[in-house]
This record gives C-alpha cells, structure tokens and sequence, in this order.
C-alpha cells in the first residue's frame, strides 16, 4: 500500500453526518486550541491526553507494550482516527500524523463534538459489541491471585491455606486464581504432581468454600521437552522468518510459541484446557503473555498473521473460556473479556500507584470497559525480593481504595499477614465498599456490554466543555460518581476538580461543583462524590 503526501485533513461534514469516512495510509491534522487525543496503549495512560503543545512519538505497529492496545485515536473535539491494524503517530508544532504501513486509517467526526462523540462514532466505525460480559462475579466479589502469596511455590498445600485464611479474616469467597508453577511444564498443563497430589480434591474443597478456581496459562512450550518434540512434529509451533522453530526470550526464559493461527494448534490446548476442566472441575484460566513483543511481523505463521495479529488471536482464544483473564491484547474490544492492568510496582509513582486511574482510563476509551486495576499493593513481585524492601502499609491501603470504585478488585498479597490491624481493617474496609457498589459496577458493566461504553471514565467523557479534559487523577463510575482517590503518601488534603452541578460527598454532605475543592482526608478516607 502505497503513502499519500501529508495534509491538513479538517474531517468532512459527511463523516460528521454518520457516512462512512474514506479510508487512508496517512493523514496530517491540525490540533485545535483546546483539543486533546486519547487512545492508543493503557499503558501509555500518563503521557495522555494530548494537545497542540505536545511533542511526542509513538507506534502500536506492533504493540510494545505490555498491556491492551488498538488502532484508536479520539478527540474531546469530536474528532476520531482508528485503524484495524496498529499506526506510529506524531504531534509536533501542534501537527498530529498519523500514518499505516499495513491498513487504511479512518478518520471521523461524532454528531456530538466532545470526546464521548467520538468515541460513540469511533466505535461504530471500529468494532460492534457483542453484547456478552464476563461472569458477575467478577464484578461483585473480590479476585484473589495467589502470585505474591507463593510466587514460584505454588503448591496445594499452601494454596488451600490462603484460600482459609481469606474466609477466617471475614474477606468473602470470590475468584481464586492459581498461578504460574502449578503446572508440569509450559505447554504441558497437567498438575505437578509432587506440588499438587491431590488436584480434584483441592478444587472441591474451594468450590465448597464459595471460590471459583482459574488456572495460569501462556502461549509458549518449555524448549528440549517431550512436549516440545510432541508439538513440534504435529507441526504446531511457530516458524521464524528462515522457517525455523521460533525460539523466544520471556521473562521465564526461552521458548517455543504456539501458532494459535493454525487451528490444529487451537485444537491441541484446547484439548489440554478443556481436560482440566473435565478431570478437576476448574473453572477457567488466566492467559498470560500473549504480548506481541514475542512474535514478529516476518513470522510464518499459518495464517500469515503480523505480531499484532497473534497477539489478537491469543484473546480470541480466551474467549471459549468464560472465567477468562488477559493482561496483553490487540484490538478486541466488544468482547466479554477481562482486561488486567500490567504489574505494577510497589510505590507512589507513575509506576506504580499513580497509574492505576490514567491507564485504567485509557484501557476504557480504547474499548475495553471490563477493566481490573492490578493486584493491591502492586503485582510485580521484583518489588517485594528488592534487597531491604519494607511494604509501605499507607500505599497499600490507597491501592486497595483506589481499585474499591473500580469495575474489579484483585487480592494477592494478603492484607491480614502484610498489614498490622488497623491496616487490614481499613482494606476490609475497601472490599466493603466495592461489595456495596457491586450491583451499581454490574449494571454499567451490563450496558458496557451492549454500547461498548467505559464503565469508568474520564470527566470530560462525562462533563464535555468544563476544562476538565486533562483531569486524569480522578475518575467517573458510569456517569453518577465521582470517584477521587488519594494518591499521594502522608495527604492530609486532596484537591477534587469537581463538575457542575449538585453532589453529595462521601460523607453524605451537599456541595455544589463548578469549583476544586480542598478535602480534608484521613487515611480511612476514600473520597467520592455522588451526583444529585
């Protein structure tokens, strides 16, 4: 496909009008004053929104990222740019490009000119929901994940103990989610047997307990392993570009990688998945990896699929499950699948903390409204083996209220064993809260599932024409409340941009909005705001 030459590109009154926008391989436009972009990578979510005074560079083509991406691009003018494909983009002088070595880029104007405009017409252009969600459950009740408790020593033993411990300290039974090391190999998914003698027994007794139970899984086969001699002469691993075995660095080492291309190879995890299922009454999975940093454009893969385009069909996959969980994913929105946000560290910084509610945002807008922040206290366990680490108490109960007014809430670090009493109580406390707001997060997840809207969302997503278009500290659930959480160690005050209009604060006061107010919060303070 060949380039067209730059140009301002105003977007034409037929697009606004609802026509179907001529697609093309590059498009240059000039950024309004007051405009700004949203989209592209959750992962990018503190370096958005942008605007004419931005400078910046950045490629989903392919997704780098460790976490949801897509070729979508939405203005709080109204305006959009979404591609099937990923796209590099540029704003420089107040010039945003944006061009496609592969597909057509599409650019629109919504019948409303604020962001949720384009977003609406962006989304008719891109994707259709298929009107589907995940199970409730993930919704109303908390996900435990048993990552940090045991890290590599995953065993049945201690998995049944964290499971008792959650109910003696009154959290109550949700998803459990065992991860990596319960398995033989990778790729050969059978309980270790030396770690789990008893597999079947161990899903019953949680099941009786009140737990669904999900399994970690990735895409790849451990190198020099029966499995891997297995799959590779059912001619079901991927190929590089010489027509090798593909072999690829991960965090876990190197391997081989499925071509989930290739129906047979579809065919012969899900034989495996399925037979989990079967034999030990395990409810779904957890399918890590996937990233399309692991495959490569020049791959022969089945279905010649780009690195984007595997990543893509590794959800695909997922969703025969319907206790599914994804962290990495490309462009499949409309989709009852559960996106997490990648790991992320133990700290206050845009690392940790301060990017749970702007990538969270991000992971919304780009179309994939049943969102988890990540595990509470952060899931990125190099956080916890750092030499002279000491958990910050104050930062893991912000986590866990920050993730409270979210679509979900995952435990892994156990809040009774890391935190003194009243540290705990106070994280109970959070749990609590998202349990009383559970039926409100699954009516919003209900609709998500049919108009693809974000269940949490940027105010000016919600308040268009207020100035509050680069508020991403704060965060709307639905179009009711107004959640602000506290996100810096030892406040004392926090500073709320509040809309207009009548609120009534989490205190049960009246306040009226048009201003920023300065609230007095203590550490048992999650601040939010119902609108009246």
């Amino acid at each position: 496909m060949h380039s067209k030459s730059p140009q301002t590109n105003q977007f034409t009154s037929q697009a606004a009008a609802g026509d179907t926008p001529q697609g093309q391989a590059q498009l240059s436009l000039a950024i309004e004053a007051g405009e700004y972009w949203y989209g592209l990578a959750a992962a990018w979510g503190l370096q958005f929104p942008l605007h004419a005074g931005s400078e910046c560079a950045f490629s989903i083509d392919p997704n780098l990222t460790n976490n949801q991406a897509a070729g979508f691009l939405l203005s709080s003018a109204g305006r959009y740019i979404c591609c099937q494909d990923g796209f590099e983009l540029n704003v420089h002088q107040g010039i945003l490009t944006a061009g496609s070595r592969k597909a057509r880029l599409y650019c629109g104007q919504g019948q409303a000119r604020n962001l949720r405009g384009a977003y609406l017409a962006a989304r008719a252009q891109a994707f259709a929901p298929n009107g589907q969600q995940p199970p409730s459950l993930f919704f109303t009740q908390p996900q435990y994940n048993s990552w940090i408790e045991l890290m590599y020593d995953q065993n049945q033993a201690a998995i049944l103990n964290y499971a008792a411990q959650i109910r003696a300290h009154h959290y109550p039974a949700g998803i459990l989610m065992i991860d990596d090391g319960w398995a033989e190999d990778y790729g050969n998914w059978q309980f270790h047997r030396g770690r789990f003698p008893a597999p079947r027994q161990m899903v019953e007794q949680l099941h009786e307990a009140g737990f669904k139970v999900m399994l970690w899984v990735c895409p790849f086969i451990s190198a020099d392993s029966l499995t891997f001699r297995e799959a590779q002469a059912a001619g079901i691993l991927l190929r590089d570009r010489k027509g090798d075995i593909a072999i690829r660095p991960w965090w876990n080492g190197y391997s081989a990688v499925l071509d989930l291309s290739l129906p047979a190879a579809r065919d012969w995890l899900a034989r495996q998945l399925d037979q989990l299922m079967l034999d030990y009454g395990v409810d779904g999975f957890k399918f890590d990896a996937g990233d399309s940093e692991f495959y490569r454009d020049d791959d022969q893969s089945n279905a010649r699929l780009d690195a984007n385009g595997q990543c893509r069909q590794w959800a695909l996959f997922a969703e025969n499950y319907v206790y599914n969980e994804l962290r990495a994913c490309f462009d499949a929105r409309g989709r009852a699948l559960v996106q997490r946000l990648a790991d992320r560290n133990h700290s206050w910084t845009g690392s940790g903390l301060g990017s749970l509610i702007p990538n969270s945002l991000a992971q919304g807008i780009l179309g994939y409204p049943f969102s988890c922040p990540d595990m509470i206290g952060g899931g990125q366990y190099e956080s916890f083996l750092a030499d002279r680490f000491t958990l910050d108490q104050e930062l893991f109960v912000r986590y866990a209220q920050c993730a409270s007014l979210m679509p979900m809430m995952q435990l892994s670090a156990a809040p009774w064993r890391v935190l003194d009493q009243a540290g705990a109580a106070r994280c109970l406390a959070a749990v609590k809260l998202h349990a009383r707001m559970a039926g409100e997060i699954l009516k919003l997840a209900q609709a998500a599932a049919v108009t693809g809207e974000p269940i949490i969302r940027y105010l000016a997503y919600v308040f268009p024409d207020q100035g509050l278009e680069a508020v991403t500290d704060q965060f709307m659930l639905g179009d009711r409340l107004l959640v602000a959480p506290v996100l810096e160690a030892g406040a004392t005050v926090r500073a709320v941009r509040l809309p207009q209009g009548r609120w009534r604060d989490w205190h049960g006061q009246s306040v009226t909005g048009g201003q920023t107010l300065d609230v007095a919060v203590t550490l048992d303070d999650l601040p939010y705001f119902e609108r009246l």
